[in-house]
């Protein structure tokens, strides 16, 4: 199976599936999404989507959305369609209100590394809205257009002054001589993974300034869907010695939580 979608009350054809021109989901932007990993049929952190899903209907007044108890229903049917292996589940919802649960196969490379290129005041440290994870994703996805028009995999999204925020489609953690070290979530998503990855290890919440962050022995980004995946590169230049001891023993303990 290559793609299933959920739309409001059941699965629909991919290939036929539309929203209305007056959803303000696609007129303003005006929605949220959550994209998860399924293995092998379930979805091991459901629950703390949901939780964030719901705090920023909340925080951004978006009713009326779906209620969460459909949203959850669809999460699961639609993680059921892909019973071995993992899946990427992507849930969506507008004050229309509209559902759209979309879910795709996946392949996880457990040696996969990141290359990434920095994009200068694409971060803004008091941007309240770049906390919830909207439809209005333009600047993160053109953040990271501009990386790979450089040859690197992601974008790392710096302030004006150089100062180290996330990542274009993740949050970043560096290894600064023993220390874990993550930007607060002020003005940048709170992940799922980087919340999970806080709880494993004892992490310093700072803004790095660019000496500081460029130094570092070691880089990983995570995500939902992929876990936790090392940067070896940096702007054509070597992260440490590449893949650390912290980042690795890390992934191991975040992969386990994920199959």
């Amino acid at each position: 199976m290559s793609r299933v979608v959920w739309l409001n009350d059941g699965l629909v054809d991919p290939a036929t599936a539309c929203l209305s021109i007056d959803d303000p989901g696609v007129r303003f932007g005006a929605g949220l999404f959550e994209t998860m990993r399924s293995q092998d049929g379930a979805v091991p952190w459901l629950d703390r989507h949901l939780d964030r899903l719901e705090r920023s209907i909340s925080a951004l007044e978006l009713d009326p959305t779906p209620p969460i108890a459909q949203v959850r229903g669809a999460a699961l049917h639609v993680a059921a369609s892909f019973p071995t292996g993992p899946a990427r589940v992507r849930v969506t919802v507008t004050p229309h209100p509209t559902l759209v649960v979309e879910g795709t196969p996946v392949e996880i490379d457990p040696d996969m590394t990141l290359t990434a290129a920095t994009v200068r005041a694409a971060w803004h440290p008091n941007r309240v809205i770049a906390e919830h994870k909207t439809l209005s994703f333009l600047g993160w996805r053109d953040a990271e257009r501009r990386a790979r028009a450089t040859g690197a995999d992601i974008a790392l999204l710096l302030d004006a002054d150089g100062r180290l925020g996330e990542a274009s489609s993740a949050n970043v953690f560096c290894v600064i001589g023993d220390e874990l070290v993550t930007a607060p979530a002020r003005g940048l998503l709170p992940g799922v993974t980087r919340r999970i990855v806080m709880d494993l290890a004892a992490t310093h919440e700072a803004i790095l300034d660019e000496d500081v962050w460029r130094a570092s022995n070691e880089m990983f980004v995570t995500s939902a869907v992929r876990g936790i995946v090392p940067i070896v590169r940096c702007d054509d230049a070597p992260v440490g010695q590449g893949v650390g001891p912290t980042t690795w023993s890390l992934m191991s303990q975040v992969n386990t939580l994920l199959t």
